[in-house]
Order: C-alpha cells, then structure tokens, then sequence
C-alpha cells in the first residue's frame, strides 16, 4: 500500500463517518417531524389540524435547508432550533393561511370528482378523449398540491399569486416537474408495497424531497433572513 493510498484511505474514513451520522440525524429528525405532524393534526381535531401540520411541516423543512445552506457556505453555522417549539410556531402562525390553501386545493380536487362523474356518465367517443384530458389535469393538480406548499414557507404572497407562482414553475422547469411527478409516483408504489411504512414515516420522506428539490433547482432564492420572503 503506498502512502498515498494509505492517506487516501484516511482521508475518505472521516467523510464516510460524517454522511452516515448526518443519515442517521436527519431519518431521526424526520422521524420525530412526523410524529409532530400527527400531533398537529389531532390538535385542530383532523380537519382543521391537516393543513396548518402540513405547513408547519414545511416551514421547519425550509429552515433546515437554509441552514444547511449557510453551513456549506460557511456564512454561518449549522443552526437546530428546538424541533417542538419551531413547529408548533409555525403551526400557530400558519393556521389561517394554511386553511384557505388547504380549501384551494379541496375546491380544485372536488372539480375534478365532479368532472370524473360527468365523464363516466358521458357517452360515444368524446368519453374517451374527455376520460384522457381528466387524468392529466389529475396528474397536474397532484403536482400542484405537493409543489405549493413549499413555496407556500418560502413566500408571503397572496395565495392566488402563489398557486400561479407554483404552475410558471412547474411550467418552465420541466426536469424539476419530472423529478417531483417520480417522487410521487415511488411514494404511491412504496405505500401500496409496503404499507406498514406509511404509519411508521407518512409524508415526511416525500415532504423533505420535494423541498429539497425545489431548493436545489434554485426556484427558491436564499434569504437574507431565516423569515420567509415576499417575491418581488
């Protein structure tokens, strides 16, 4: 072995030892965000506890990934605010807000149904070709409800301009829409697979990866400040 490999080595053990601990700390971080998220939701009694959980979620989602940011860029250090107060924080802040989204996406969700059940009560060949129109507008909107609530912790914007916000992004940047929609699909694949995971981690894995995707195509501009920003 030369010494050059023997430093190699050395050198390659410490960076080996840093990834599999920072595994290690964010599956327990998940882990613990996830069972705040049940606890969010319970707390407004279901209903009006999914979507102020869900934000809370990511607003503590966005956090980490700024910090992370500023780590690697060595503007500052690695900062872990306290996991229970940061989410019930946001949980509170975000609770109005939350709920108008939330009924957005209900709205959006429950036209489609709507139009599920006209199609298939439809008739000849306009069924067929109004049957393969619905699906992709399903497809979108799946898209539509996991990319805005990333954006939704990042910006203060109106919720219109937020949910046009989100459709320009998913528009112009179609290797981030394609990313996201695979996401998604090995979610559905791994909950109909292994259905015991859903209890055990729920959304929280899918939740960090679209953040992470969303942060890392640059659609998120870093802050100035932790807070969010309104986009100019």
């Amino acid at each position: 072995m030369t010494a050059t490999t023997a430093a190699g080595r050395r050198g390659l053990m410490p960076s080996l030892v840093r990834w599999h601990v920072g595994l290690g700390e964010l599956g327990l971080r998940l882990f613990l965000l996830h069972l705040l998220w049940i606890l969010g939701v319970l707390a407004g009694g279901a209903v009006l506890g999914l979507f102020p959980a869900t934000a809370a979620v990511h607003s503590v989602l966005r956090a980490d990934l700024v910090d992370a940011a500023r780590e690697r860029d060595g503007s500052a250090p690695l900062r872990r605010d306290r996991l229970w107060a940061s989410f019930w924080s946001a949980w509170r802040s975000e609770f109005g807000r939350s709920q108008w989204l939330g009924a957005l996406l209900v709205a959006g969700w429950a036209l489609l149904l709507v139009d599920r059940l006209v199609v298939r009560a439809g008739i000849g060949e306009v069924t067929g070709f109004a049957s393969g129109v619905l699906v992709v507008l399903t497809v979108l909107w799946a898209l539509v409800s996991v990319v805005v609530w990333p954006l939704s912790a990042h910006f203060t914007d109106p919720l219109p301009r937020l949910l046009r916000m989100t459709m320009v992004l998913m528009a112009a940047r179609i290797p981030l829409t394609l990313s996201i929609a695979a996401v998604l699909a090995a979610t559905l694949w791994l909950w109909g697979t292994l259905p015991g995971l859903l209890p055990v981690v729920g959304i929280l894995p899918t939740c960090w990866l679209v953040s992470l995707l969303c942060w890392r195509s640059g659609a998120l501009p870093a802050p100035s400040d932790p807070d969010r920003t309104a986009r100019s």
